[in-house]
């Protein structure tokens, strides 16, 4: 199963936006992990069939004026596998 690594930068520490993240990742079946970054990003790493990280990436971008404010995102092919199922927030 394809995993990647996301990093999403924007406002998007202190605003909920990890939370909203795992719950995406829980509603498409989406395995894997969101941290806070020191330098104010989220890093993400999923794992699942390509049809549903396609569909996971587009439901990450979250523009709102009053909570996450996603800039962009840039994807890499994730260097660590996922371990388990379920996605968690640390």
């Amino acid at each position: 199963m394809p995993s990647v690594k996301i990093v999403v930068h924007g406002f998007v520490q202190g605003v909920g936006y990890r939370a909203y993240v795992k719950g995406v990742a829980e509603s498409l079946g989406v395995s894997g992990r969101a941290r806070n970054m020191p330098d104010g990003s989220v890093e993400i790493i999923a794992s699942a069939s390509e049809k549903k990280l396609a569909e996971f990436e587009k439901r990450i971008v979250v523009r709102s004026k009053s909570g996450p404010d996603v800039l962009s995102i840039e994807k890499h092919e994730a260097e660590e596998p996922i371990a388990k199922k379920g996605f968690e927030i640390t």
